[in-house]
């Protein structure tokens, strides 16, 4: 499955023109975003999804999109309905407006439960709160994470989802360039082997207030990473453009009181978008956590993103 870049941002339905409109410069812009990132395993495999479902307003006009892409272990990436723009008429911001295809019943804080009757997939996700926060005047984002069960086509699969929460006055992604917002960023959203998580992110482009590298984990005790040493070790060549996918990296960093290395490789990656110099592309990674000392280790499975 391969989309461009109008496709994927409903460029082609007006917003190109709305982003450059002049009388929105000074109007008020703000921008929700809720993703869960699944992964989940029963005894036929393991289940991927990647479900981002955002909100915006510039003035008097409000937005709504889910993004989602799915992938299963022996059939490969699974097409979802209602992955697109789709109308937002109770101007929501704070909760996620249901769409003809998703409806949502409960909360962040209390647990949430998503349905799609199109797609055959229901999922629950219990009480989320913030392991990693960084708070500025106009924005608000964290990552937390909680057990989650997946139903689909049957299937009841058992996994953790990994939450990433932004709230931001100033900006709309709806209504800007959203590839001018990233430079090689890599966002790993992890499931360990024992049902804990990892998620460690790096992003070329420092904005005030966010640190080059980032990350938590839960597995030993619920905490952020320090001293993140990110490295790119393979990447993937691309005919006619001048960048390139990362697929394997090598991370070292500082958890649980201990030194910990990362290894990973990318099993399937799927390109989503591209904006000549650069692209935005989900990978399915899978790999090895490890005390440097000896002491324990964990392998793992998940998403990559790559918004390089």
């Amino acid at each position: 499955m391969s989309f461009n870049r109008r496709d994927l941002f409903g460029l082609g339905t007006g917003l190109a023109v709305c982003a450059s409109h002049p009388a929105w410069a000074e109007v008020t812009k703000r921008y929700h975003s809720d993703y869960f990132s699944f992964v989940g395993s029963d005894a036929e495999g393991s289940v991927y999804l990647a479900h981002d479902n955002n909100r915006g307003q510039t003035g008097d006009q409000f937005f709504a999109d889910h993004w989602i892409m799915m992938y299963a272990e022996g059939t490969g990436i699974v097409p979802i309905v209602g992955s697109a723009h789709y109308p937002n008429p109770g101007r929501e911001l704070l909760i996620i407006p249901d769409s003809g295809h998703f409806q949502f019943r409960g909360t962040i804080e209390s647990g949430i439960r998503m349905s799609s009757a199109t797609n055959g997939i229901e999922m629950s996700v219990d009480r989320l709160v913030p392991v990693l926060r960084r708070q500025t005047e106009d924005r608000d984002y964290w990552i937390g994470a909680a057990p989650a069960i997946l139903n689909w086509r049957g299937r009841t699969l058992k996994g953790r989802v990994l939450f990433e929460f932004i709230a931001q006055t100033g900006y709309n992604r709806f209504t800007s360039d959203f590839g001018a917002n990233w430079s090689n960023f890599n966002g790993l959203y992890l499931m360990t082997e024992d049902y804990h998580d990892l998620y460690i992110r790096y992003h070329e482009r420092i904005q005030p207030g966010t640190p080059r590298e980032s990350g938590m984990a839960t597995f030993e005790a619920p905490g952020t990473l320090s001293a993140i040493d990110f490295s790119i070790k393979e990447t993937q060549a691309l005919a006619d453009r001048d960048y390139r996918w990362p697929t394997r990296w090598e991370i070292g960093f500082q958890h649980a009181g201990g030194q910990w290395q990362l290894e990973a490789s990318t099993v399937h990656l799927e390109a989503v978008a591209d904006w000549t110099k650069g692209g935005f592309a989900m990978s399915v990674i899978q790999g090895e956590v490890r005390r440097t000392d000896g002491s324990g280790r964990r392998r793992f499975k998940g998403w990559a993103e790559l918004l390089i």
